[in-house]
């Protein structure tokens, strides 16, 4: 059609990915199969996205002048396609017609329902954990124990909902005001129920996990779902529709496999939810989709996450625990730790333990240890490595020199100037930038400067005034004192961004309460009070002095109510002390 024609020029023109433009009359071919937009992975959230970006979700022809072009960050990854020429697009609606006759039934509203399906995902991982981790590992490589990390937010999200489900649901009381009943024979309260249909998309970069675990939060409030797994990852996303075939009730929840074309159509459906994960650049796609139809969305994205390292840290729980952020799956995790902010007179220190930390749990060649991860594609290890040589920083270990293929070595550089690309885009991958402080209270207008709204912001000091300084003089999605990660493993946090980060939350009850509608509740006394609380117009007429001197002002000016106040007091502690008195007396 002529409004896919121009979304696909829109993402040729901004992405400069290198694909001739279509004709604004011409039939999409078979390269529009090929175009990267779903298959884009995080973005830099905070580097300026171009508004010409929220066209590309018009329904109408492109018109707009052509921005520069651009070949900074995520939207310059031509992540490529794995849909087959000519393959042509379900009826989608017809799907998402079938969800909704399913959920107007009332059967995911059942609690036992919701029951059997959250204890289904427990029983999914726990028959095909194995399959699981070797899906993943099929493109991010590691050991075994890479796999945990797409299957434990499931299993554990799973069983915390299942202990909690009873007090999530249950409705909330609330107090009812004089106001709205004199008789105080009214009761107020809230009522959490489902949305509806969702439509959950997910990344590369936790492929399981990040369908699933968003999975236990919308189906313990009771909604039917559509997962859109990330094309990225093939065998994941092939893995991901077998199992929920197998061990899910297909009449609730869909997955649907594919790229562009396959999102493109899913985007145009109203949905009553959408939970999107992955970055700013396609996010606000998603939300220019969504916008048509009022569809509210939650957006888990990114950003530069930074470590502060004060003078007062323990050297090495800073090590140990910027490492299991950073250099775990290559450094493709959201909330790694994306740049380094440390105490000038500790700095040789973190650089030196650091390089032993790496030696010591990968040997003296990464490539050759079977627990190192890889990048996801090539793409993404070219877009790392330009932010790499256009650095002006000094490489302490790793470098470009030694990639290969989708092996990109654990790279730590000091002497970076604030100004350059690695310092302003986000870096997603195993690139760790260095930079020294005068103080931890010195790194609160870099970390401003750098990414004002991060996902995650990491402290490490036992200086409680120093923590305080940080955390009062920044925002971030989350934050994490002496550990990296620590608090998204805590199911009562909530996890998710605030501004270019994201919005919206997950985990837990905060996960529930996002795919569920509070429904306020008041039910009015019939017993005693049987007239409305407005009086007919010509009675509320006669009463407007009173009700205003009741309602606003009082019946007392302001400059008497203190000493109406005081005196009222004092009459009650007379009247009180002259009945002690009485007592006594007797």
């Amino acid at each position: 059609s002529k409004a896919t024609v121009s979304v696909l020029n829109c993402f040729r023109r901004v992405a400069n990915i290198g694909v001739p433009e279509v004709p604004p009359f011409a039939k999409p071919s078979s390269m529009l199969r090929r175009l990267p937009c779903a298959a884009l992975p995080r973005a830099n959230v905070c580097a300026t996205q171009p508004r010409v970006l929220l066209a590309a979700c018009t329904p109408r022809r492109y018109t707009t002048p052509t921005p520069t072009m651009t070949t900074k960050g995520f939207a310059a990854v031509n992540a490529g396609s794995n849909a087959a020429e000519g393959v042509a697009i379900a009826g989608y609606d017809k799907m998402l017609g079938e969800l909704r006759a399913t959920f107007n039934s009332g059967k995911t509203r059942d609690l036992k329902w919701r029951r059997q399906q959250l204890q289904a995902l427990q029983r999914m991982v726990e028959e095909n954990h194995e399959a699981m981790g070797e899906a993943v590992r099929a493109t991010h490589e590691g050991g075994r124990a890479r796999g945990l990390g797409d299957i434990l937010g499931t299993f554990n999200g799973a069983q915390f909902a299942l202990d909690n489900l009873d007090a999530w649901t249950k409705d909330e009381k609330v107090a009812t005001p004089f106001m709205n009943c004199p008789t105080m024979m009214a009761s107020s309260y809230i009522r959490k129920e489902p949305k509806g249909v969702v439509l959950i998309m997910a990344p590369w970069n936790y492929p399981i996990e990040l369908c699933f675990s968003v999975l236990v939060s919308a189906l313990a409030a009771g909604n039917c779902v559509v997962m859109k797994p990330s094309e990225i990852t093939p065998k994941a996303a092939a893995l991901i529709s077998t199992l929920t075939a197998k061990y899910l009730d297909t009449s609730a929840i869909r997955v649907v496999e594919g790229a562009i074309p396959e999102t493109t159509a899913l985007l145009k459906l109203k949905w009553d939810h959408i939970f999107y994960t992955g970055n700013g650049f396609v996010a606000r796609i998603v939300m220019k989709a969504a916008a048509e139809h009022l569809t509210p969305v939650t957006l888990e994205l990114g950003g530069k996450s930074p470590v502060i390292i004060d003078k007062s840290a323990k050297m090495d729980a800073v090590v140990a625990r910027v490492s299991q952020g950073k250099w775990y799956n290559a450094g493709q995790t959201c909330i790694a730790p994306d740049y380094i902010l440390v105490h000038k007179e500790r700095k040789a220190e973190f650089v030196a333990e650091m390089k032993k930390w790496l030696e010591t749990s990968y040997g003296a060649d990464p490539k050759a240890s079977d627990y190192y991860g890889r990048v996801v594609n090539t793409r993404h290890v070219e877009r790392v490595a330009k932010l790499l040589k256009e650095s002006s920083g000094e490489v302490q270990c790793g470098g470009a020199d030694k990639i290969d293929g989708t092996y990109f070595p654990p790279t730590i550089l000091t002497g970076v100037a604030a100004d350059e690309p690695l310092l302003k885009e986000e870096i997603f991958g195993p690139v760790l930038p260095v930079l020294e402080i005068d103080s931890a209270a010195d790194a609160v207008p870099i970390v401003n400067k750098v990414c004002d709204r991060p996902l995650a912001l990491y402290v490490f000091s036992e200086d409680a005034k120093a923590t305080k300084s940080v955390l009062d003089g920044t925002l971030s999605g989350g934050v994490c004192i002496n550990s990296t990660l620590d608090h998204i493993l805590n199911p009562h946090l909530p996890f998710g961004g605030v501004g270019e980060s994201g919005m919206g939350t997950s985990h837990g009850v905060h996960g529930f309460n996002e795919f569920s509608h509070k429904r306020a509740v008041l039910k009015q006394d019939t017993l005693i009070n049987k007239q409305a609380a407005v009086p007919p117009p010509a009675q509320t007429e006669k009463m407007y002095d009173t009700l205003v001197k009741v309602l606003i002002t009082g019946f007392v000016p302001k400059e008497y109510r203190a000493v109406a106040k005081n005196a009222a007091w004092g009459v009650l502690l007379a009247s009180l002390f002259y009945c002690v008195k009485m007592v006594v007396s007797e």
